[in-house]
């Protein structure tokens, strides 16, 4: 960027942007707009609603408090469907770690035949 460009940029206030892009300093202000400028100049970018931004944490507490019978009550707690907590539970197991026993589900090799 050139040193006048520069200039101009390090200057600018909210009155002197155009009315969406105010509306971005509002929410990030003026140094979070030059710094999504900086990145992102020139792209579109998609920004998500807070539930599609928890996502991933969400599905990882799942997960992890899933104790082989509790489907409808995680279902309730995260505000997802049944099926969605079962995928998760069947994606987090077959997703290389096939060897993952469930709580109360034994290994066929522990039969004792």
């Amino acid at each position: 960027m050139e040193r006048k460009e520069q200039t101009v940029i390090d200057s600018l206030t909210p009155d002197d942007l155009q009315e969406n892009h105010r509306a971005i300093a509002d929410a990030v202000g003026m140094d979070g707009l030059k710094l999504l400028c900086a990145a992102f100049g020139g792209s579109s970018i998609y920004i998500p609603q807070f539930k599609e931004l928890a996502k991933n944490r969400v599905y990882k507490c799942i997960y992890t408090e899933y104790n082989g019978n509790n489907i409808k009550e995680l279902a309730i707690k995260y505000d997802v469907s049944e099926s969605t907590v079962y995928n998760i539970i069947r994606d987090r197991i077959t997703k290389g770690n096939m060897k993952k026993v469930l709580p109360g589900q034994m290994n066929i090799a522990d039969l004792q035949l």
